[in-house]
C-alpha cells in the first residue's frame, strides 16, 4: 500500500489533485489504472517536462531503459509524450484532463476502473474541490453572430480558436462514456466528441486514444450539436487545447457545477442571453431548448425570463427563436473574464488556488 500511498500524494499534487473517497475508491481507482511497476516509474519523474536523457540522468538508468519505461506509460496513457527539436518530453498529468481521459483507449464493455470512477466521483471531495477556483471548461456561443454586434473575444471564438492550431484528433467523451454505463440512461448523443489539438492531438492519434480529422470536421462535429441541445466547450485557457460537444445529461463537469455551486460558477462563460420583451411572444420554446433549466416561463404571466447568473452562453435559445427575440450579450469590461494563456498556465493556477485536502497525508 506504502507505493500507491505515494502516488496519490502525488497525484494530489498535480492541477485539482485527486482528493480521498470515503469508501476507499480513490485506491481501487489508482490500481486499475496503474500497474505497480508503473506508479513506481511515475514516482521516479521530476515535476514539469523532462527528456529521457535527464531521467535517465536523475535515476541512474541506462538511456534505453530510461526511454523504455517513459514510452511504456505514455502508450498506456499514463504521461504525456509530447515531441520537441531537441527531442521528445515526457511530463506528468493530473487525474482531469489527463489520465483519465487518456484511458480511451482501453474503454470496452465491462471496463470496471471505468465503475470505480464513477464510484470515485460521488464519494470524494473531486467536485467541490473544482468549484472553488476556475473551472476546467469555458462554454463558447455556438456561432459569434449570436453575440448582439458579434462583439466577442477571439479566446471565446470558436473558429478563431480552431485557426490556431495544426493538428487535430478526436476520441471519446469520457463522462459520456461512464453515463453510457447507468441502466435508463438518458443520454443518447455521440460518444466521439472529445477534440484535441496539436501536442495533445499527436499523443492521441500515436497511441491510438483518438483518430485524427481536420479543423473542418472539428468544427462540423461542435456545430452538430446545436440541432440536439449539445453546447462548445473548451479548455480554460485562451489556446483552447481541448474541446468537447457537451450535454445536460452526460457532461460530468456540468453536472459538478450544477451540484456545487461556487466562485467558479461566473467563469463559465463571458455570455449570457437577453429577452427583448417587444419581440418575445411567449412561445417558450427557449424555455424546452434550455436542457440546463436556466430558462423558465412563469405558469401564470407566460412571461418568460432568463437566470443570467447561471446562464452559460451557449446560443441554443438563440438559434430556436421564431421571432428573434433573445440574444447573447457580453458581459460588461468590469465582469469579463479572461483565461490563462495556456492549459499549462492553467494547471500552475489550479494547484496553487485549490486546498489540498487528501487525509492520508495530514
Amino acid at each position: 500500500m506504502g507505493l500507491y500511498r505515494d502516488l496519490l500524494k502525488r497525484i494530489d499534487e498535480l492541477s485539482f489533485g485527486f482528493p480521498k473517497s470515503y469508501v476507499g475508491a480513490d485506491v481501487m481507482l489508482i490500481k486499475k489504472i496503474f500497474s505497480r511497476e508503473n506508479a513506481k516509474n511515475f514516482l521516479l519523474m521530476a515535476k514539469g517536462y523532462q527528456r529521457a536523457e535527464d531521467y535517465a540522468e536523475k535515476n541512474g538508468l541506462t538511456l534505453e531503459d530510461a526511454r523504455k519505461r517513459l514510452d511504456t506509460m505514455a502508450e498506456r496513457g499514463l504521461i504525456l509524450r509530447r515531441h520537441r527539436e531537441g527531442g521528445d518530453e515526457y511530463g506528468q498529468h493530473p487525474f482531469v484532463m489527463g489520465f483519465l481521459e487518456w484511458q480511451g483507449n482501453r474503454a470496452g464493455a465491462g471496463s470496471s476502473w471505468l465503475y470505480h470512477t464513477g464510484i470515485y466521483m460521488i464519494t470524494s471531495k473531486f467536485g467541490s474541490r473544482m468549484s472553488q477556483t476556475m473551472p476546467f471548461y469555458r462554454t463558447l456561443p455556438h456561432h459569434k453572430e449570436f453575440v448582439e454586434g458579434s462583439v466577442i473575444k477571439p479566446y471565446d471564438d470558436v473558429e478563431a480558436l480552431l485557426d490556431k492550431h495544426r493538428r487535430f484528433a478526436v476520441g471519446v467523451c469520457m463522462c459520456r462514456l461512464m453515463d453510457k454505463m447507468k441502466p435508463n440512461n438518458p443520454c443518447h448523443h455521440p460518444l466521439e466528441t472529445c477534440i484535441e489539438t496539436d501536442d495533445y492531438a499527436d499523443f492521441y492519434i500515436e497511441t491510438g486514444i483518438g483518430r485524427e480529422i481536420t479543423k473542418e470536421e472539428a468544427l462540423a462535429i461542435l456545430r452538430e450539436g446545436e440541432k440536439d441541445g449539445r453546447i462548445i466547450q473548451a479548455t480554460n485557457s485562451q489556446e483552447g487545447e481541448n474541446f468537447c460537444s457537451c450535454c445536460a445529461c452526460g457532461c460530468g463537469m456540468l453536472f459538478l457545477k450544477k451540484q456545487y455551486p461556487g466562485p467558479s460558477a461566473a467563469l463559465w462563460s463571458n455570455h449570457f442571453s437577453v429577452i427583448d420583451y417587444d419581440k418575445c411572444i411567449s412561445c417558450g420554446k427557449c424555455v424546452s431548448r434550455c436542457t440546463f433549466g436556466y430558462i423558465s416561463k412563469d405558469p401564470e404571466t407566460g412571461k418568460v425570463s432568463v437566470d443570467q447568473e447561471s446562464c452559460l452562453g451557449c446560443g441554443l435559445c438563440v438559434s430556436t427563436c421564431p421571432t428573434q427575440a433573445i440574444r447573447l450579450h457580453q458581459k460588461s469590461e468590469d465582469k469579463l473574464y479572461t483565461p490563462p494563456p495556456t492549459y499549462d498556465d492553467a494547471m500552475e493556477i489550479w494547484e496553487a488556488e485549490t486546498v489540498k485536502d487528501y487525509k492520508h497525508f495530514k
